[in-house]
Order: structure tokens, then C-alpha cells, then sequence
């Protein structure tokens, strides 16, 4: 278990370095420009003590008041280049942070839509925001920031000791001792941090899900006086994020009070050390001078560097959340094109489930060109056929076939092409009318567009708005009605001009008006196969062929003439 355990860690580290040198190689001269400015704002720190030595024996005890100027010059020259490197080397790793971020971010976006619908909902809306974003730029940071640190501290860490040696072996030696204390901490400490800093970013997450869910659903929880219970909810969120977030808290207090009770070992071995060497002669006190201060360059590096491998292995807790969308099935495409002419979509014993619990079982209907009503109890499996049409989830068993050919066989952009759904909340974006009914077809023109919203019976209302089609609609269209967000949502689908058409249950939350309106004109569009979705038998027309799904004893109205269409009696048709 423990070697398992081992092999899937390595594993993990293997795949997360893979992920830096794939996000870095294309970035390669930006990333050399970042480390070869940060080598020379380090080279000239690194000077700073052999000039600052050389002016307390050379100019104030030796008295040469000469050359007191010269060394002022250039300390001031040596600190504008250092501020120049460090101007230029934080301009581009900031212009490299947006660049990746871009890159990245649109990277796990795309995977997220590529995946399997069935699988992306496993996971909450805001934790998806979270990994994208957020975690996406903790890996960034690795990137632009920690991993060229690294390679600088360790040439940081080297080039001092060069000089200490230069100047006193031996006690360049007994001060390098503790150098031991830092490796063990460093690893102990760093494999502690990415240990809790996953239960911290997951316990964000759930945060950031409900606080999203909390302000979209602000006026439910203003008419049903909800403030007291969503405040005690978010309590609960923030309570776990909050002992989550201190364990890593504590850990990194205690890494830093460790590593600064190191850092205190070297700076009291040479204070001891070189004093008694300035006593004897051995060395001048300009030469303990710039002991002192390589010193400190020397174990702040050390400091650092333990700072930055913490910083490595807690970024690696984001890879994980990153890699589970990675890791997502894509979409399974077949090579078959939509066959040119649909008249019959036939489900054959389609069975699927969702969380362990049957949702259709052995389910069996035919829909054909026309006007299609699926009629069912809430739960009854109405919305999942539809799904099931889309391709967005796949049957457990059995075939849907259009015209014959296997759903599974047909390309995923082929099916979806020819499939068009509305909605019951219409899913309209923040951005104008236009652009809203644009989306079901981008390539459309302006004349095009009018004219499906002008179908729609759409057109009148959008003339009337002192910016027409320019008319910003709000998040979710909240600045419009919900029949005129559906009407919208009409002339998107009329615009698409699919051979299949689901409304699915489009008319729950409109007025009457609305409703007589837009069926007016679904009774319009010819020569589609219209699968309208309802639980309402008043919204059926004589002209229809009803489908109805039977869950837990749904029983069909009695005037009306049946036929078993399926087993188990899962499903009825007449008309």
C-alpha cells in the first residue's frame, strides 16, 4: 500500500513537471531575459560587501580620502543597475504571468467544454471557476516566478561561498554546517504544506461555489427572508475554509521560526569566530566586514530557497485540482455525418442512470416529423432524453438512432449541428440582444438575424428599446421579462434553423399571452421534428403525437385512446 501510495506520488511530480516545461518552452527568452536580469541585480548585491569592505580598510582606516568618492560612485551606480534589473525583470514576468494565464486558463476552459457533459457535472460551477482561474495561476507562478528564483538562489548560494573561501577557509567551513538543517526542514516541511493545502483549496472552492449561488439567487432569498440561514451557511463554508487555511497557517509559521532559528546558527558562529580572528590579526576588520554581509547573502538565498520549494509543493496541490479536468473523458466523436433527411427518431430500449438511480429503464418511443409531446411527472426522465438527443449524456444500453444510424456512430459537431433546445431559464449571457440571438449562428448577417427575431414575434419589442438589437440585456438577461428572454431564446433556434427542435418545458415560467404567442409560432415552423417537453396536458394540440413517460403509478386521462409503446410500461403513445 505504502509503495502504491509512493508510485502514484511520483507519478503526480513526474506529471506536474512535464506540465512547467510544456507551459515554459515556448516562453524560453522571455524566461532567460527574467533570470539573467535577476543574475545581475544578484552580482551586484554580491559586490555590495567586497566594495563596503575595501572602503573601511582602504578609505576610513587607511585614510585614503581619495578615493572616498570613487567608491560612493560606484555603490550608487552598482544600486541603479540593481533597481534597473529589477524594473526590467518585473515588467516582463509581468507581460509573461498575463501571456500564460491566457494560455492556460483558455487551455482548461477548453477541456472543460471538450469533456463529457455526464462527467463535468460532477463538479459545482464555482469550483470550476476556482480551478481555472485561480489554481491555473499558482501553476503560472511556478513558472514565472519560483522556478527561475531557484535556478538565481542556487548561483546566489554558490558564488558566496566562493568569496568567503577566497577570504577564510576555515571558518567558511564551520559556518557552512548548518547548511544540513535547511535541506531537512525544507523537504519536511514542504511535503507537509502540499499535504494540507489541497483540504484549503477544495474548502475555497466550495466557498466561492456558494457565494455564487447565494447572489444569483439574491431575490429568493430577500421574499423568503433567507439572510439569517444563507449567513449561517456561509458560516459553515467559511468555518471549514478557515481551519482548512490555519493548519497550512501553522505549518508555514512553524517552517518560518525553524528556518530563522537555523539562519541565527551562522550569524553567531561568525560574530564568535571572526572576532576572535580580528583579536588575533588573521583577518582586518574590513574583512569581518564583508564576512558578515556574505554571510547573510549566503543563508538568505538558503532562506529563500526554502521558501521557494514550499512555494513548488504547494502549487502542486492546484496541479491535482487541474489535473482532474485534464483528466476528463472527451467527448466520444464517431465518423458519421447527420444523415440530410430526418423524418424518425427511434429510442430502442434505452436505459440510463445518474448517481446509481434509474432514470430510464428499457425506455422505448418513436418522435417524427411534426409537433412531438413528451408529457411526465417532475423526475420522470423528460430533460434526460433530451440530453440524450444532444449527445450530451450517452445510454447505459440500448440505441437512439435518427433515420436508422446509431447516435454513437454520428460526429459529436455533426449531431449537435442538428440539434437545437430551448430551455426553461433560456440561458441568455450579459451582452445585447443581437449577440444573444446571434449564438445560433455565428456567421449569420444582421438582415438575418432581424429577420428570425421578426419570426420570433420578438422584433416589435426590440424596436421599441432606444438601442434596438444594441440593448444590453444584464447577467443572465435580468433586465428582461422571462416571455422575452424565451423569445429570444425562440429566435436563437429559428435562426439555427435545425431539423430537430426540443423545447423543453419552455412555457413554465411566461404568462399566458407569451405562451399562446410563441406556440403560434412553433405551429410555423414545417418540416421539423418538434419534441416539445411538458408536464402540463393543456399545453397539447389535437395535431400532436404524445409520448408520456409513467413514473411511480402516472396514469394517462382516460378519454384519451392508449397503446403501450414500451416494456415495463415505461412509456405510452397516442394520437
Amino acid at each position: 500500500m505504502g509503495k502504491h501510495s509512493a508510485d502514484m506520488t511520483s507519478q503526480m511530480v513526474s506529471g506536474y513537471n512535464r506540465l512547467l516545461w510544456e507551459m515554459s518552452r515556448s516562453h524560453l527568452p522571455a524566461l532567460a531575459g527574467i533570470i539573467i536580469l535577476n543574475i545581475l541585480g544578484m552580482l551586484f548585491t554580491i559586490a555590495s560587501p567586497l566594495i563596503m569592505g575595501f572602503l573601511i580598510d582602504s578609505v576610513l582606516i587607511g585614510r585614503n580620502t581619495d578615493l572616498l568618492i570613487p567608491v560612493l560612485l560606484l555603490m550608487t551606480g552598482i544600486y541603479l543597475l540593481s533597481a534597473l534589473s529589477e524594473y526590467l525583470s518585473a515588467q516582463i514576468k509581468g507581460r509573461l504571468d498575463i501571456t500564460l494565464f491566457t494560455e492556460f486558463s483558455s487551455r482548461v476552459l477548453n477541456k472543460v467544454q471538450r469533456s463529457g457533459y455526464y462527467d463535468v457535472q460532477q463538479f459545482k460551477t464555482g469550483d470550476l471557476q476556482v480551478r481555472t482561474a485561480g489554481n491555473a495561476y499558482s501553476i503560472i507562478q511556478t513558472v514565472t516566478g519560483t522556478a527561475p528564483q531557484i535556478l538565481v538562489t542556487i548561483l546566489g548560494i554558490f558564488l558566496p561561498v566562493v568569496i568567503m573561501v577566497s577570504l577564510n577557509a576555515q571558518i567558511t567551513l564551520i559556518i557552512l554546517l548548518p547548511v544540513f538543517l535547511f535541506v531537512i526542514s525544507s523537504w519536511y516541511f514542504g511535503n507537509r504544506i502540499k499535504t494540507l493545502q489541497r483540504p484549503s483549496l477544495d474548502a475555497s472552492a466550495d466557498l466561492q461555489s456558494f457565494l455564487k449561488e447565494a447572489y444569483a439567487s439574491l431575490p429568493l432569498i430577500k421574499v423568503y427572508k433567507l439572510e439569517d440561514w444563507v449567513h449561517r451557511r456561509y458560516n459553515e463554508h467559511l468555518s471549514r475554509y478557515t481551519c482548512a487555511s490555519i493548519n497550512v497557517v501553522k505549518v508555514g509559521s512553524l517552517n518560518s521560526a525553524v528556518t530563522m532559528l537555523i539562519y541565527g546558527i551562522p550569524s553567531i558562529l561568525i560574530v564568535i569566530l571572526g572576532s576572535v580572528a580580528v583579536i588575533q590579526g588573521t583577518i582586518t576588520i574590513g574583512t569581518l566586514t564583508a564576512f558578515i554581509g556574505y554571510v547573510g547573502l549566503f543563508f538568505s538565498p538558503v532562506q529563500t530557497l526554502s521558501m521557494y520549494w514550499n512555494n513548488y509543493k504547494s502549487s502542486q496541490a492546484s496541479y491535482d485540482r487541474i489535473k482532474e479536468i485534464f483528466d476528463l473523458t472527451a467527448d466520444n466523436a464517431g465518423e458519421e455525418q447527420f444523415p440530410v433527411f430526418v423524418k424518425r427518431i427511434d429510442f430502442e430500449s434505452v436505459t440510463f442512470s445518474y448517481d446509481g438511480r434509474i432514470i430510464l429503464r428499457d425506455f422505448c418511443a418513436t418522435f417524427s416529423t411534426g409537433r412531438n409531446f413528451l408529457l411526465g411527472d417532475n423526475g420522470s426522465g423528460k430533460t434526460t432524453i433530451a440530453k440524450l438527443l444532444c449527445g450530451l449524456y450517452k445510454p447505459e444500453s440500448g440505441m437512439i438512432t435518427f433515420e436508422g444510424r446509431d447516435i454513437s456512430e454520428i460526429n459529436q459537431d455533426s449531431l449537435r449541428s442538428s440539434v437545437s433546445v430551448v430551455f426553461s431559464d433560456s440561458l441568455i449571457f450579459d451582452g445585447t440582444i443581437a449577440e444573444n440571438i446571434l449564438l445560433g449562428d455565428l456567421s449569420a448577417t444582421e438582415d438575418e438575424m432581424v429577420l428570425a427575431a421578426k419570426k420570433a414575434k420578438l422584433h416589435e419589442f426590440v424596436v421599441k428599446l432606444p438601442e434596438h438589437y444594441d440593448t444590453r440585456v444584464g447577467e443572465s438577461g435580468m433586465k428582461l421579462s422571462s416571455g422575452e428572454k424565451q423569445k429570444i431564446a425562440l429566435a436563437r433556434i429559428i435562426l439555427r434553423d435545425s431539423p430537430i427542435i426540443i423545447f423543453d418545458e419552455f412555457t413554465r415560467s411566461i404568462d399566458i399571452e407569451s405562451k399562446k404567442s410563441i406556440y403560434s409560432v412553433i405551429n410555423q415552423l414545417n418540416n421539423k421534428i418538434i419534441i416539445i417537453i411538458t408536464h402540463d396536458m393543456n399545453d397539447v394540440d389535437e395535431g400532436g403525437r404524445i409520448v408520456v413517460l409513467q413514473r411511480d403509478g402516472f396514469t394517462l386521462p382516460p378519454d384519451r385512446f392508449m397503446s403501450p409503446l414500451t416494456v415495463d410500461s415505461s412509456s405510452f403513445v397516442w394520437g
